[in-house]
């Protein structure tokens, strides 16, 4: 239900968009790696964990409230960090970490926010900061499971979690004012999503647990391209 509410939301917004005359259509992809911490049931010390680069991508619609500001609402994804592991070599321990097929790879956000353009020696930047909201993972009635080594279990602390994001990006642009976009991103989550709990095995036998916590942070790089949907009335014409 919540998730067809933030769609509806964002049909809502785009179609308004699209009644005007300026909107700017976005569609980004890149690379990122996202954040999780690993905590030992043995005396509760951090452990540290391996975080793997995967794709990201979002389709945005961009619209001018002035000359340097526009207001944007993207849909998108970005890496599951669940997907992460425990950097076994700086342990002092075998580390039996299972990762069932069904925990998914990519998490799907929507987000609102503003994007403030300026220059630097006749080359467009932007920087823009928003709002993320994006679902934990859930296994359903799998939630907890059993391996031959010991009980793994998934704990989604909230269904819908919200984070802030901001954007670091750089303009190229087209002779049909259309342009295309590189940027830096970092999302910090502001609310706990999930807690994933594996056995720690030591020869052959489970000496404690790890519990993986993630907050749907990450960082990364983009590229993409932007349409300027005012040339579409102008073709028209």
């Amino acid at each position: 239900m919540k998730n067809l509410l933030l769609f509806s939301l964002l049909l809502l917004i785009s179609s308004s968009l699209l009644a005007q005359e300026k909107v700017a259509i976005e569609i980004t992809a890149g690379a990122a790696t996202a954040f999780s911490k690993g905590i030992s049931s043995i005396d509760g010390g951090e452990i540290p964990m391996n975080s793997h680069i995967r794709p990201t991508a979002g389709i945005s619609a961009l619209f001018p409230v002035s000359r340097n500001w526009q207001l944007y609402s993207e849909i998108g994804f970005y890496p599951n960090a669940l997907r992460n592991g425990v950097k076994t070599s700086k342990t002092d321990f075998g580390v039996y970490y299972p990762r069932p097929q069904h925990v998914s790879s990519f998490l799907p956000s929507f987000s609102l926010g503003a994007r403030y353009n300026f220059n630097i020696k006749n080359q467009q930047f932007y920087v823009q900061p928003g709002l993320v909201l994006s679902t934990s993972t859930s296994l359903g009635s799998a939630n907890e499971y059993q391996s031959p080594l010991g009980t793994s279990s998934i704990e989604q602390t909230n269904k819908v979690a919200m984070a802030f994001r901001v954007d670091l990006g750089t303009k190229f642009m087209t002779k049909n004012d259309n342009y295309f976009v590189l940027g830096l991103r970092f999302q910090q989550g502001l609310m706990e999503m999930n807690r994933y709990t594996n056995p720690m095995i030591s020869n052959q036998t489970q000496v404690g647990t790890v519990t993986e916590i993630t907050r749907g942070s990450y960082i990364g790089v983009f590229g993409g391209y932007g349409i300027n949907t005012g040339n579409w009335r102008r073709s028209s014409r």
